[in-house]
């Protein structure tokens, strides 16, 4: 998938506790590369304590001294932004740029960089990047917290990285246009469809399950549906004997 080669790269955490959920929302993910960048001694059991079955991803982890050195070899660098200015210097959505960190981690190493929990990233380490992230938020509290905007990142990443669904193999012309007109009839039977209105309801109708682009089980099921109706309506006419 290409997630083996991204990096989750965090500069000068402040909290241990943020660092464990970090690496939580990685392994949720199906990421395990975690970089720490001048980080300060921390507390591990708290560390431990919220990264919940990702203690490997945890214990993994590298220390560096300099971000610089976190990027080295890397193809591809994406810092992340929360500041005002973000659209000033083009910055774009998690979901936007997942491809196109994927398409670079086919070859390549790539790096996602957060900054500290207080101020984020400095100007001059946003200029060792490539691409500026920012997640779009509410007005009304637009912070978010370390861990926070990791998870929410790495969810795009995943979700980018997913193989597409099979395809569906639909319905043909010919089969619906028998199911509509089984269900007509059905909808005719049993009063449903009656009157000036009737045309017009069958319309909405086919145009409502159109929508839902029918397999042929699905149009058998209907189909089903259509024959009970009938069956119930016709039985209902049927004049009681003494």
């Amino acid at each position: 998938m290409g997630l083996d080669r991204i990096r989750i790269v965090l500069v000068r955490p402040r909290e241990a506790q943020n660092v464990g959920a970090v690496a939580r929302a990685m392994k949720n993910m199906g990421l395990a590369r975690l970089v720490l960048v001048d980080a300060p001694a921390f507390d591990e059991p708290r560390a431990a304590t919220l990264a919940v079955h990702a203690e490997d991803v945890l214990a993994a982890r590298c220390h560096v001294p300099s971000l610089a050195t976190a990027l080295a070899g890397c193809g591809l660098v994406v810092g992340t932004s929360g500041r005002a200015t973000a659209a000033r210097d083009a910055a774009t959505t998690p979901r936007a740029l997942a491809p196109v960190l994927l398409a670079a981690a086919a070859a390549n190493d790539v790096a996602l960089v957060f900054g500290p929990e207080d101020h984020g990233l400095a100007l001059e380490e946003l200029k060792l990047c490539q691409h500026v992230l920012a997640i779009p938020t509410s007005d009304a509290y637009p912070s978010l917290n370390l861990a926070q905007a990791v998870g929410l990142c790495a969810y795009e990443l995943w979700t980018a990285a997913a193989p597409p669904a099979a395809a569906r193999e639909l319905a043909p012309h010919e089969r619906l246009e028998f199911l509509w007109s089984k269900l007509e009839s059905g909808l005719a039977a049993v009063s449903f469809l009656h009157g000036e209105e009737a045309p017009a309801v069958m319309r909405r109708l086919r145009t409502m399950l159109g929508r839902a682009a029918l397999d042929d089980d699905e149009v058998q099921m209907l189909l089903g549906v259509a024959r009970q109706m009938t069956w119930a309506g016709t039985r209902a006419r049927r004049p009681v004997r003494n």
